[in-house]
């Protein structure tokens, strides 16, 4: 794999544990060991993906790469597939449904900073979808959608898509642009790096940091295997929405958003899990993301979203050999 960003050892602790719940996860296709340090994310995070350049995704996993134009995307370019990739190739009407659901997610003003969409099959290594920056500035993004993966069990099935892409939507707001300085240096930030650039003052992933990591980042910086991995978790449980948002402050703040806008209620109880919902509750930009999405299920024919704690425990909807995964490309 080629332009791979070396980070997260703990996630590939959390992969190995077949029965960890998860909604979406990351991989490391060249299995750094960890090297944080107490300002930064695990090695080289983001939102807590790493992966590889499009085109090359799991031995030939990209099938077709769009060019995002306001509501339509244009294809660049078909990668060379045969058998069933090619036939999802050839079915474009998926990927526009696809799309569709994208859209009903994402917002108009939202989705400019989207450039590339991408259609690719996630069985070969269980990702069902990913986000990663084509601007050094962090100010477009491209986003893949695994479309095997879309249609198992049916379009959408159990709102499964829909969580994936709103985890993914989750990582672009709290990572362009608007959140984090891409010129600013590891050695130079003074809040939270986040493996693309420094986290500004305000933004949400380091004001998250901030009030529910710090504290315990360097307990965190020695999870070393599997039975680290789950130790802590067990000891902070209280504070993380799902398993897999104890993976790192990236994943964590995806994770809240994706919880934030498909639980239909409000904040449940005072847990450090329900302080970071609050977070978002208190954030007028999230609360008008949140009803745009929630508003567009009365606009559907049916209800696209996860019935509510449908996904909070379950690994894989259903399917223990697929993982929810957000794998951010470089």
């Amino acid at each position: 794999m080629k332009n791979v960003k070396k980070w997260n050892y703990i996630l590939i602790i959390f992969l190995s544990i077949a029965t960890i719940s998860i909604q979406s996860c990351s991989k490391d296709d060249d299995a750094a060991g960890p090297q944080p340090n107490p300002n930064t994310d695990t090695p080289g995070t983001t939102g807590g993906d790493t992966g590889t350049d499009s085109g090359t995704n799991g031995d030939g996993g990209s099938i077709t790469l769009y060019k995002v134009d306001g509501d339509k995307i244009i294809k660049e370019k078909d990668y060379n597939v045969t058998g069933k990739l090619l036939e999802f190739q050839k079915d474009t009407k998926k990927h526009e449904e696809i799309w569709d659901l994208v859209k009903k997610i994402v917002p108009p003003d939202y989705r400019s900073k989207m450039s590339e969409f991408v259609i690719f099959a996630g069985e070969n290594d269980g990702t069902a979808g990913y986000v990663v920056e084509r601007t050094p500035d962090l100010s477009k993004w491209q986003m893949g959608i695994a479309i095997d993966f879309a249609y198992q069990g049916g379009f959408n099935a159990r709102g499964e898509l829909a969580y994936t892409i709103v985890h993914e939507f989750g990582h672009i707001i709290t990572l362009d642009k608007v959140q984090v300085d891409s010129s600013v240096s590891q050695e130079n930030c003074k809040n939270f790096f986040t493996g693309e650039g420094c986290s500004r003052d305000n933004s949400n992933i380091n004001k998250l940091y901030q009030n529910h990591w710090a504290d315990i980042w360097e307990e965190f910086r020695k999870v070393n295997n599997q039975s680290d991995a789950q130790k802590f978790y067990d000891k902070y449980k209280e504070r993380y929405v799902t398993q897999y948002a104890s993976t790192n402050p990236g994943e964590d703040i995806a994770e809240i958003f994706a919880t934030f806008v498909t639980r239909a209620g409000g904040v449940n109880g005072s847990s450090r899990a329900e302080k970071k919902i609050q977070m978002m509750y208190d954030n007028a930009e999230m609360i008008k993301l949140r009803n745009y999405i929630r508003g567009n299920i009365a606009k559907s024919s049916r209800s696209f979203l996860p019935l509510p704690g449908s996904w909070k425990n379950a690994n894989t909807f259903g399917n223990k050999n697929k993982t929810h995964c957000s794998i951010h490309k470089h």
